[in-house]
């Protein structure tokens, strides 16, 4: 419990550092669309941020005294299925963070948004690795989260977003992500992309 509560307080601290960067996207945008896509993106994670106020009080009220292992069944499933609702906000809060390496060209932002990244990256498959471990208390698969890797195949290096966003430079807005002239094509977008679309929103 103690490395799931180490996690999720550097991930909120993630967030919050996070949602100060793009907030100065919503408030200077310039279309209704790059608004609304990054405000999208910002809801998401200020509910994600909700949630983490609640489970990181609980996950510390239990490291004292190894009290985990007191729970009943019933609430210790209903604690795994929470941390596994936040494993899988560590892949869609990755994501946004690629997302966002479109949009900005300064180097000490793109630096910021890289190591975030990064660091939720390893953040997100050990808790994978911890949800199986604490799966084990169960016998019933059924009572077991599910653990699927939507990344099968995904590399967080593969992409070169400066390059790749600085190649879109001048490209007119039709068909384009929010803030065009910093932004790629959704074709161009790395697969395993899914959060909200780059398209629609």
């Amino acid at each position: 419990m103690s490395q799931l509560h180490a996690i999720f307080t550097r991930t909120s601290g993630f967030i919050e550092r996070f949602m100060g960067i793009i907030q100065p996207i919503i408030d200077a945008a310039q279309d209704e669309h790059t608004r609304l896509y990054y405000h999208h993106i910002l809801e998401e994670e200020e509910q994600r941020l909700g949630r983490l106020n609640e489970l990181i009080p609980y996950l510390d009220s239990l490291i004292d005294g190894d009290k985990a292992k007191q729970l009943s069944d019933r609430e210790f499933s209903r604690l795994l299925s929470d941390i596994n609702l936040e494993r899988f906000g560590l892949h869609n809060f990755r994501e946004h963070l690629e997302l966002s390496l479109y949009e900005f060209q300064d180097e000490e932002t793109r630096s910021v948004l890289s190591s975030m990244r990064e660091a939720t990256q390893e953040d997100y498959l050990r808790v994978k690795e911890i949800i199986a471990a604490l799966s084990e208390r169960f016998s019933d698969d059924d009572r077991r989260p599910d653990l699927t890797d939507h990344d099968e195949g995904h590399d967080i290096h593969q992409v070169d977003h400066l390059q790749a966003s600085a190649a879109q430079i001048g490209s007119a807005h039709a068909g384009k992500a929010p803030g065009a002239a910093h932004a790629v094509s959704a074709p161009a977008a790395k697969k395993g992309l899914t959060v909200g679309s780059l398209k629609g929103l």
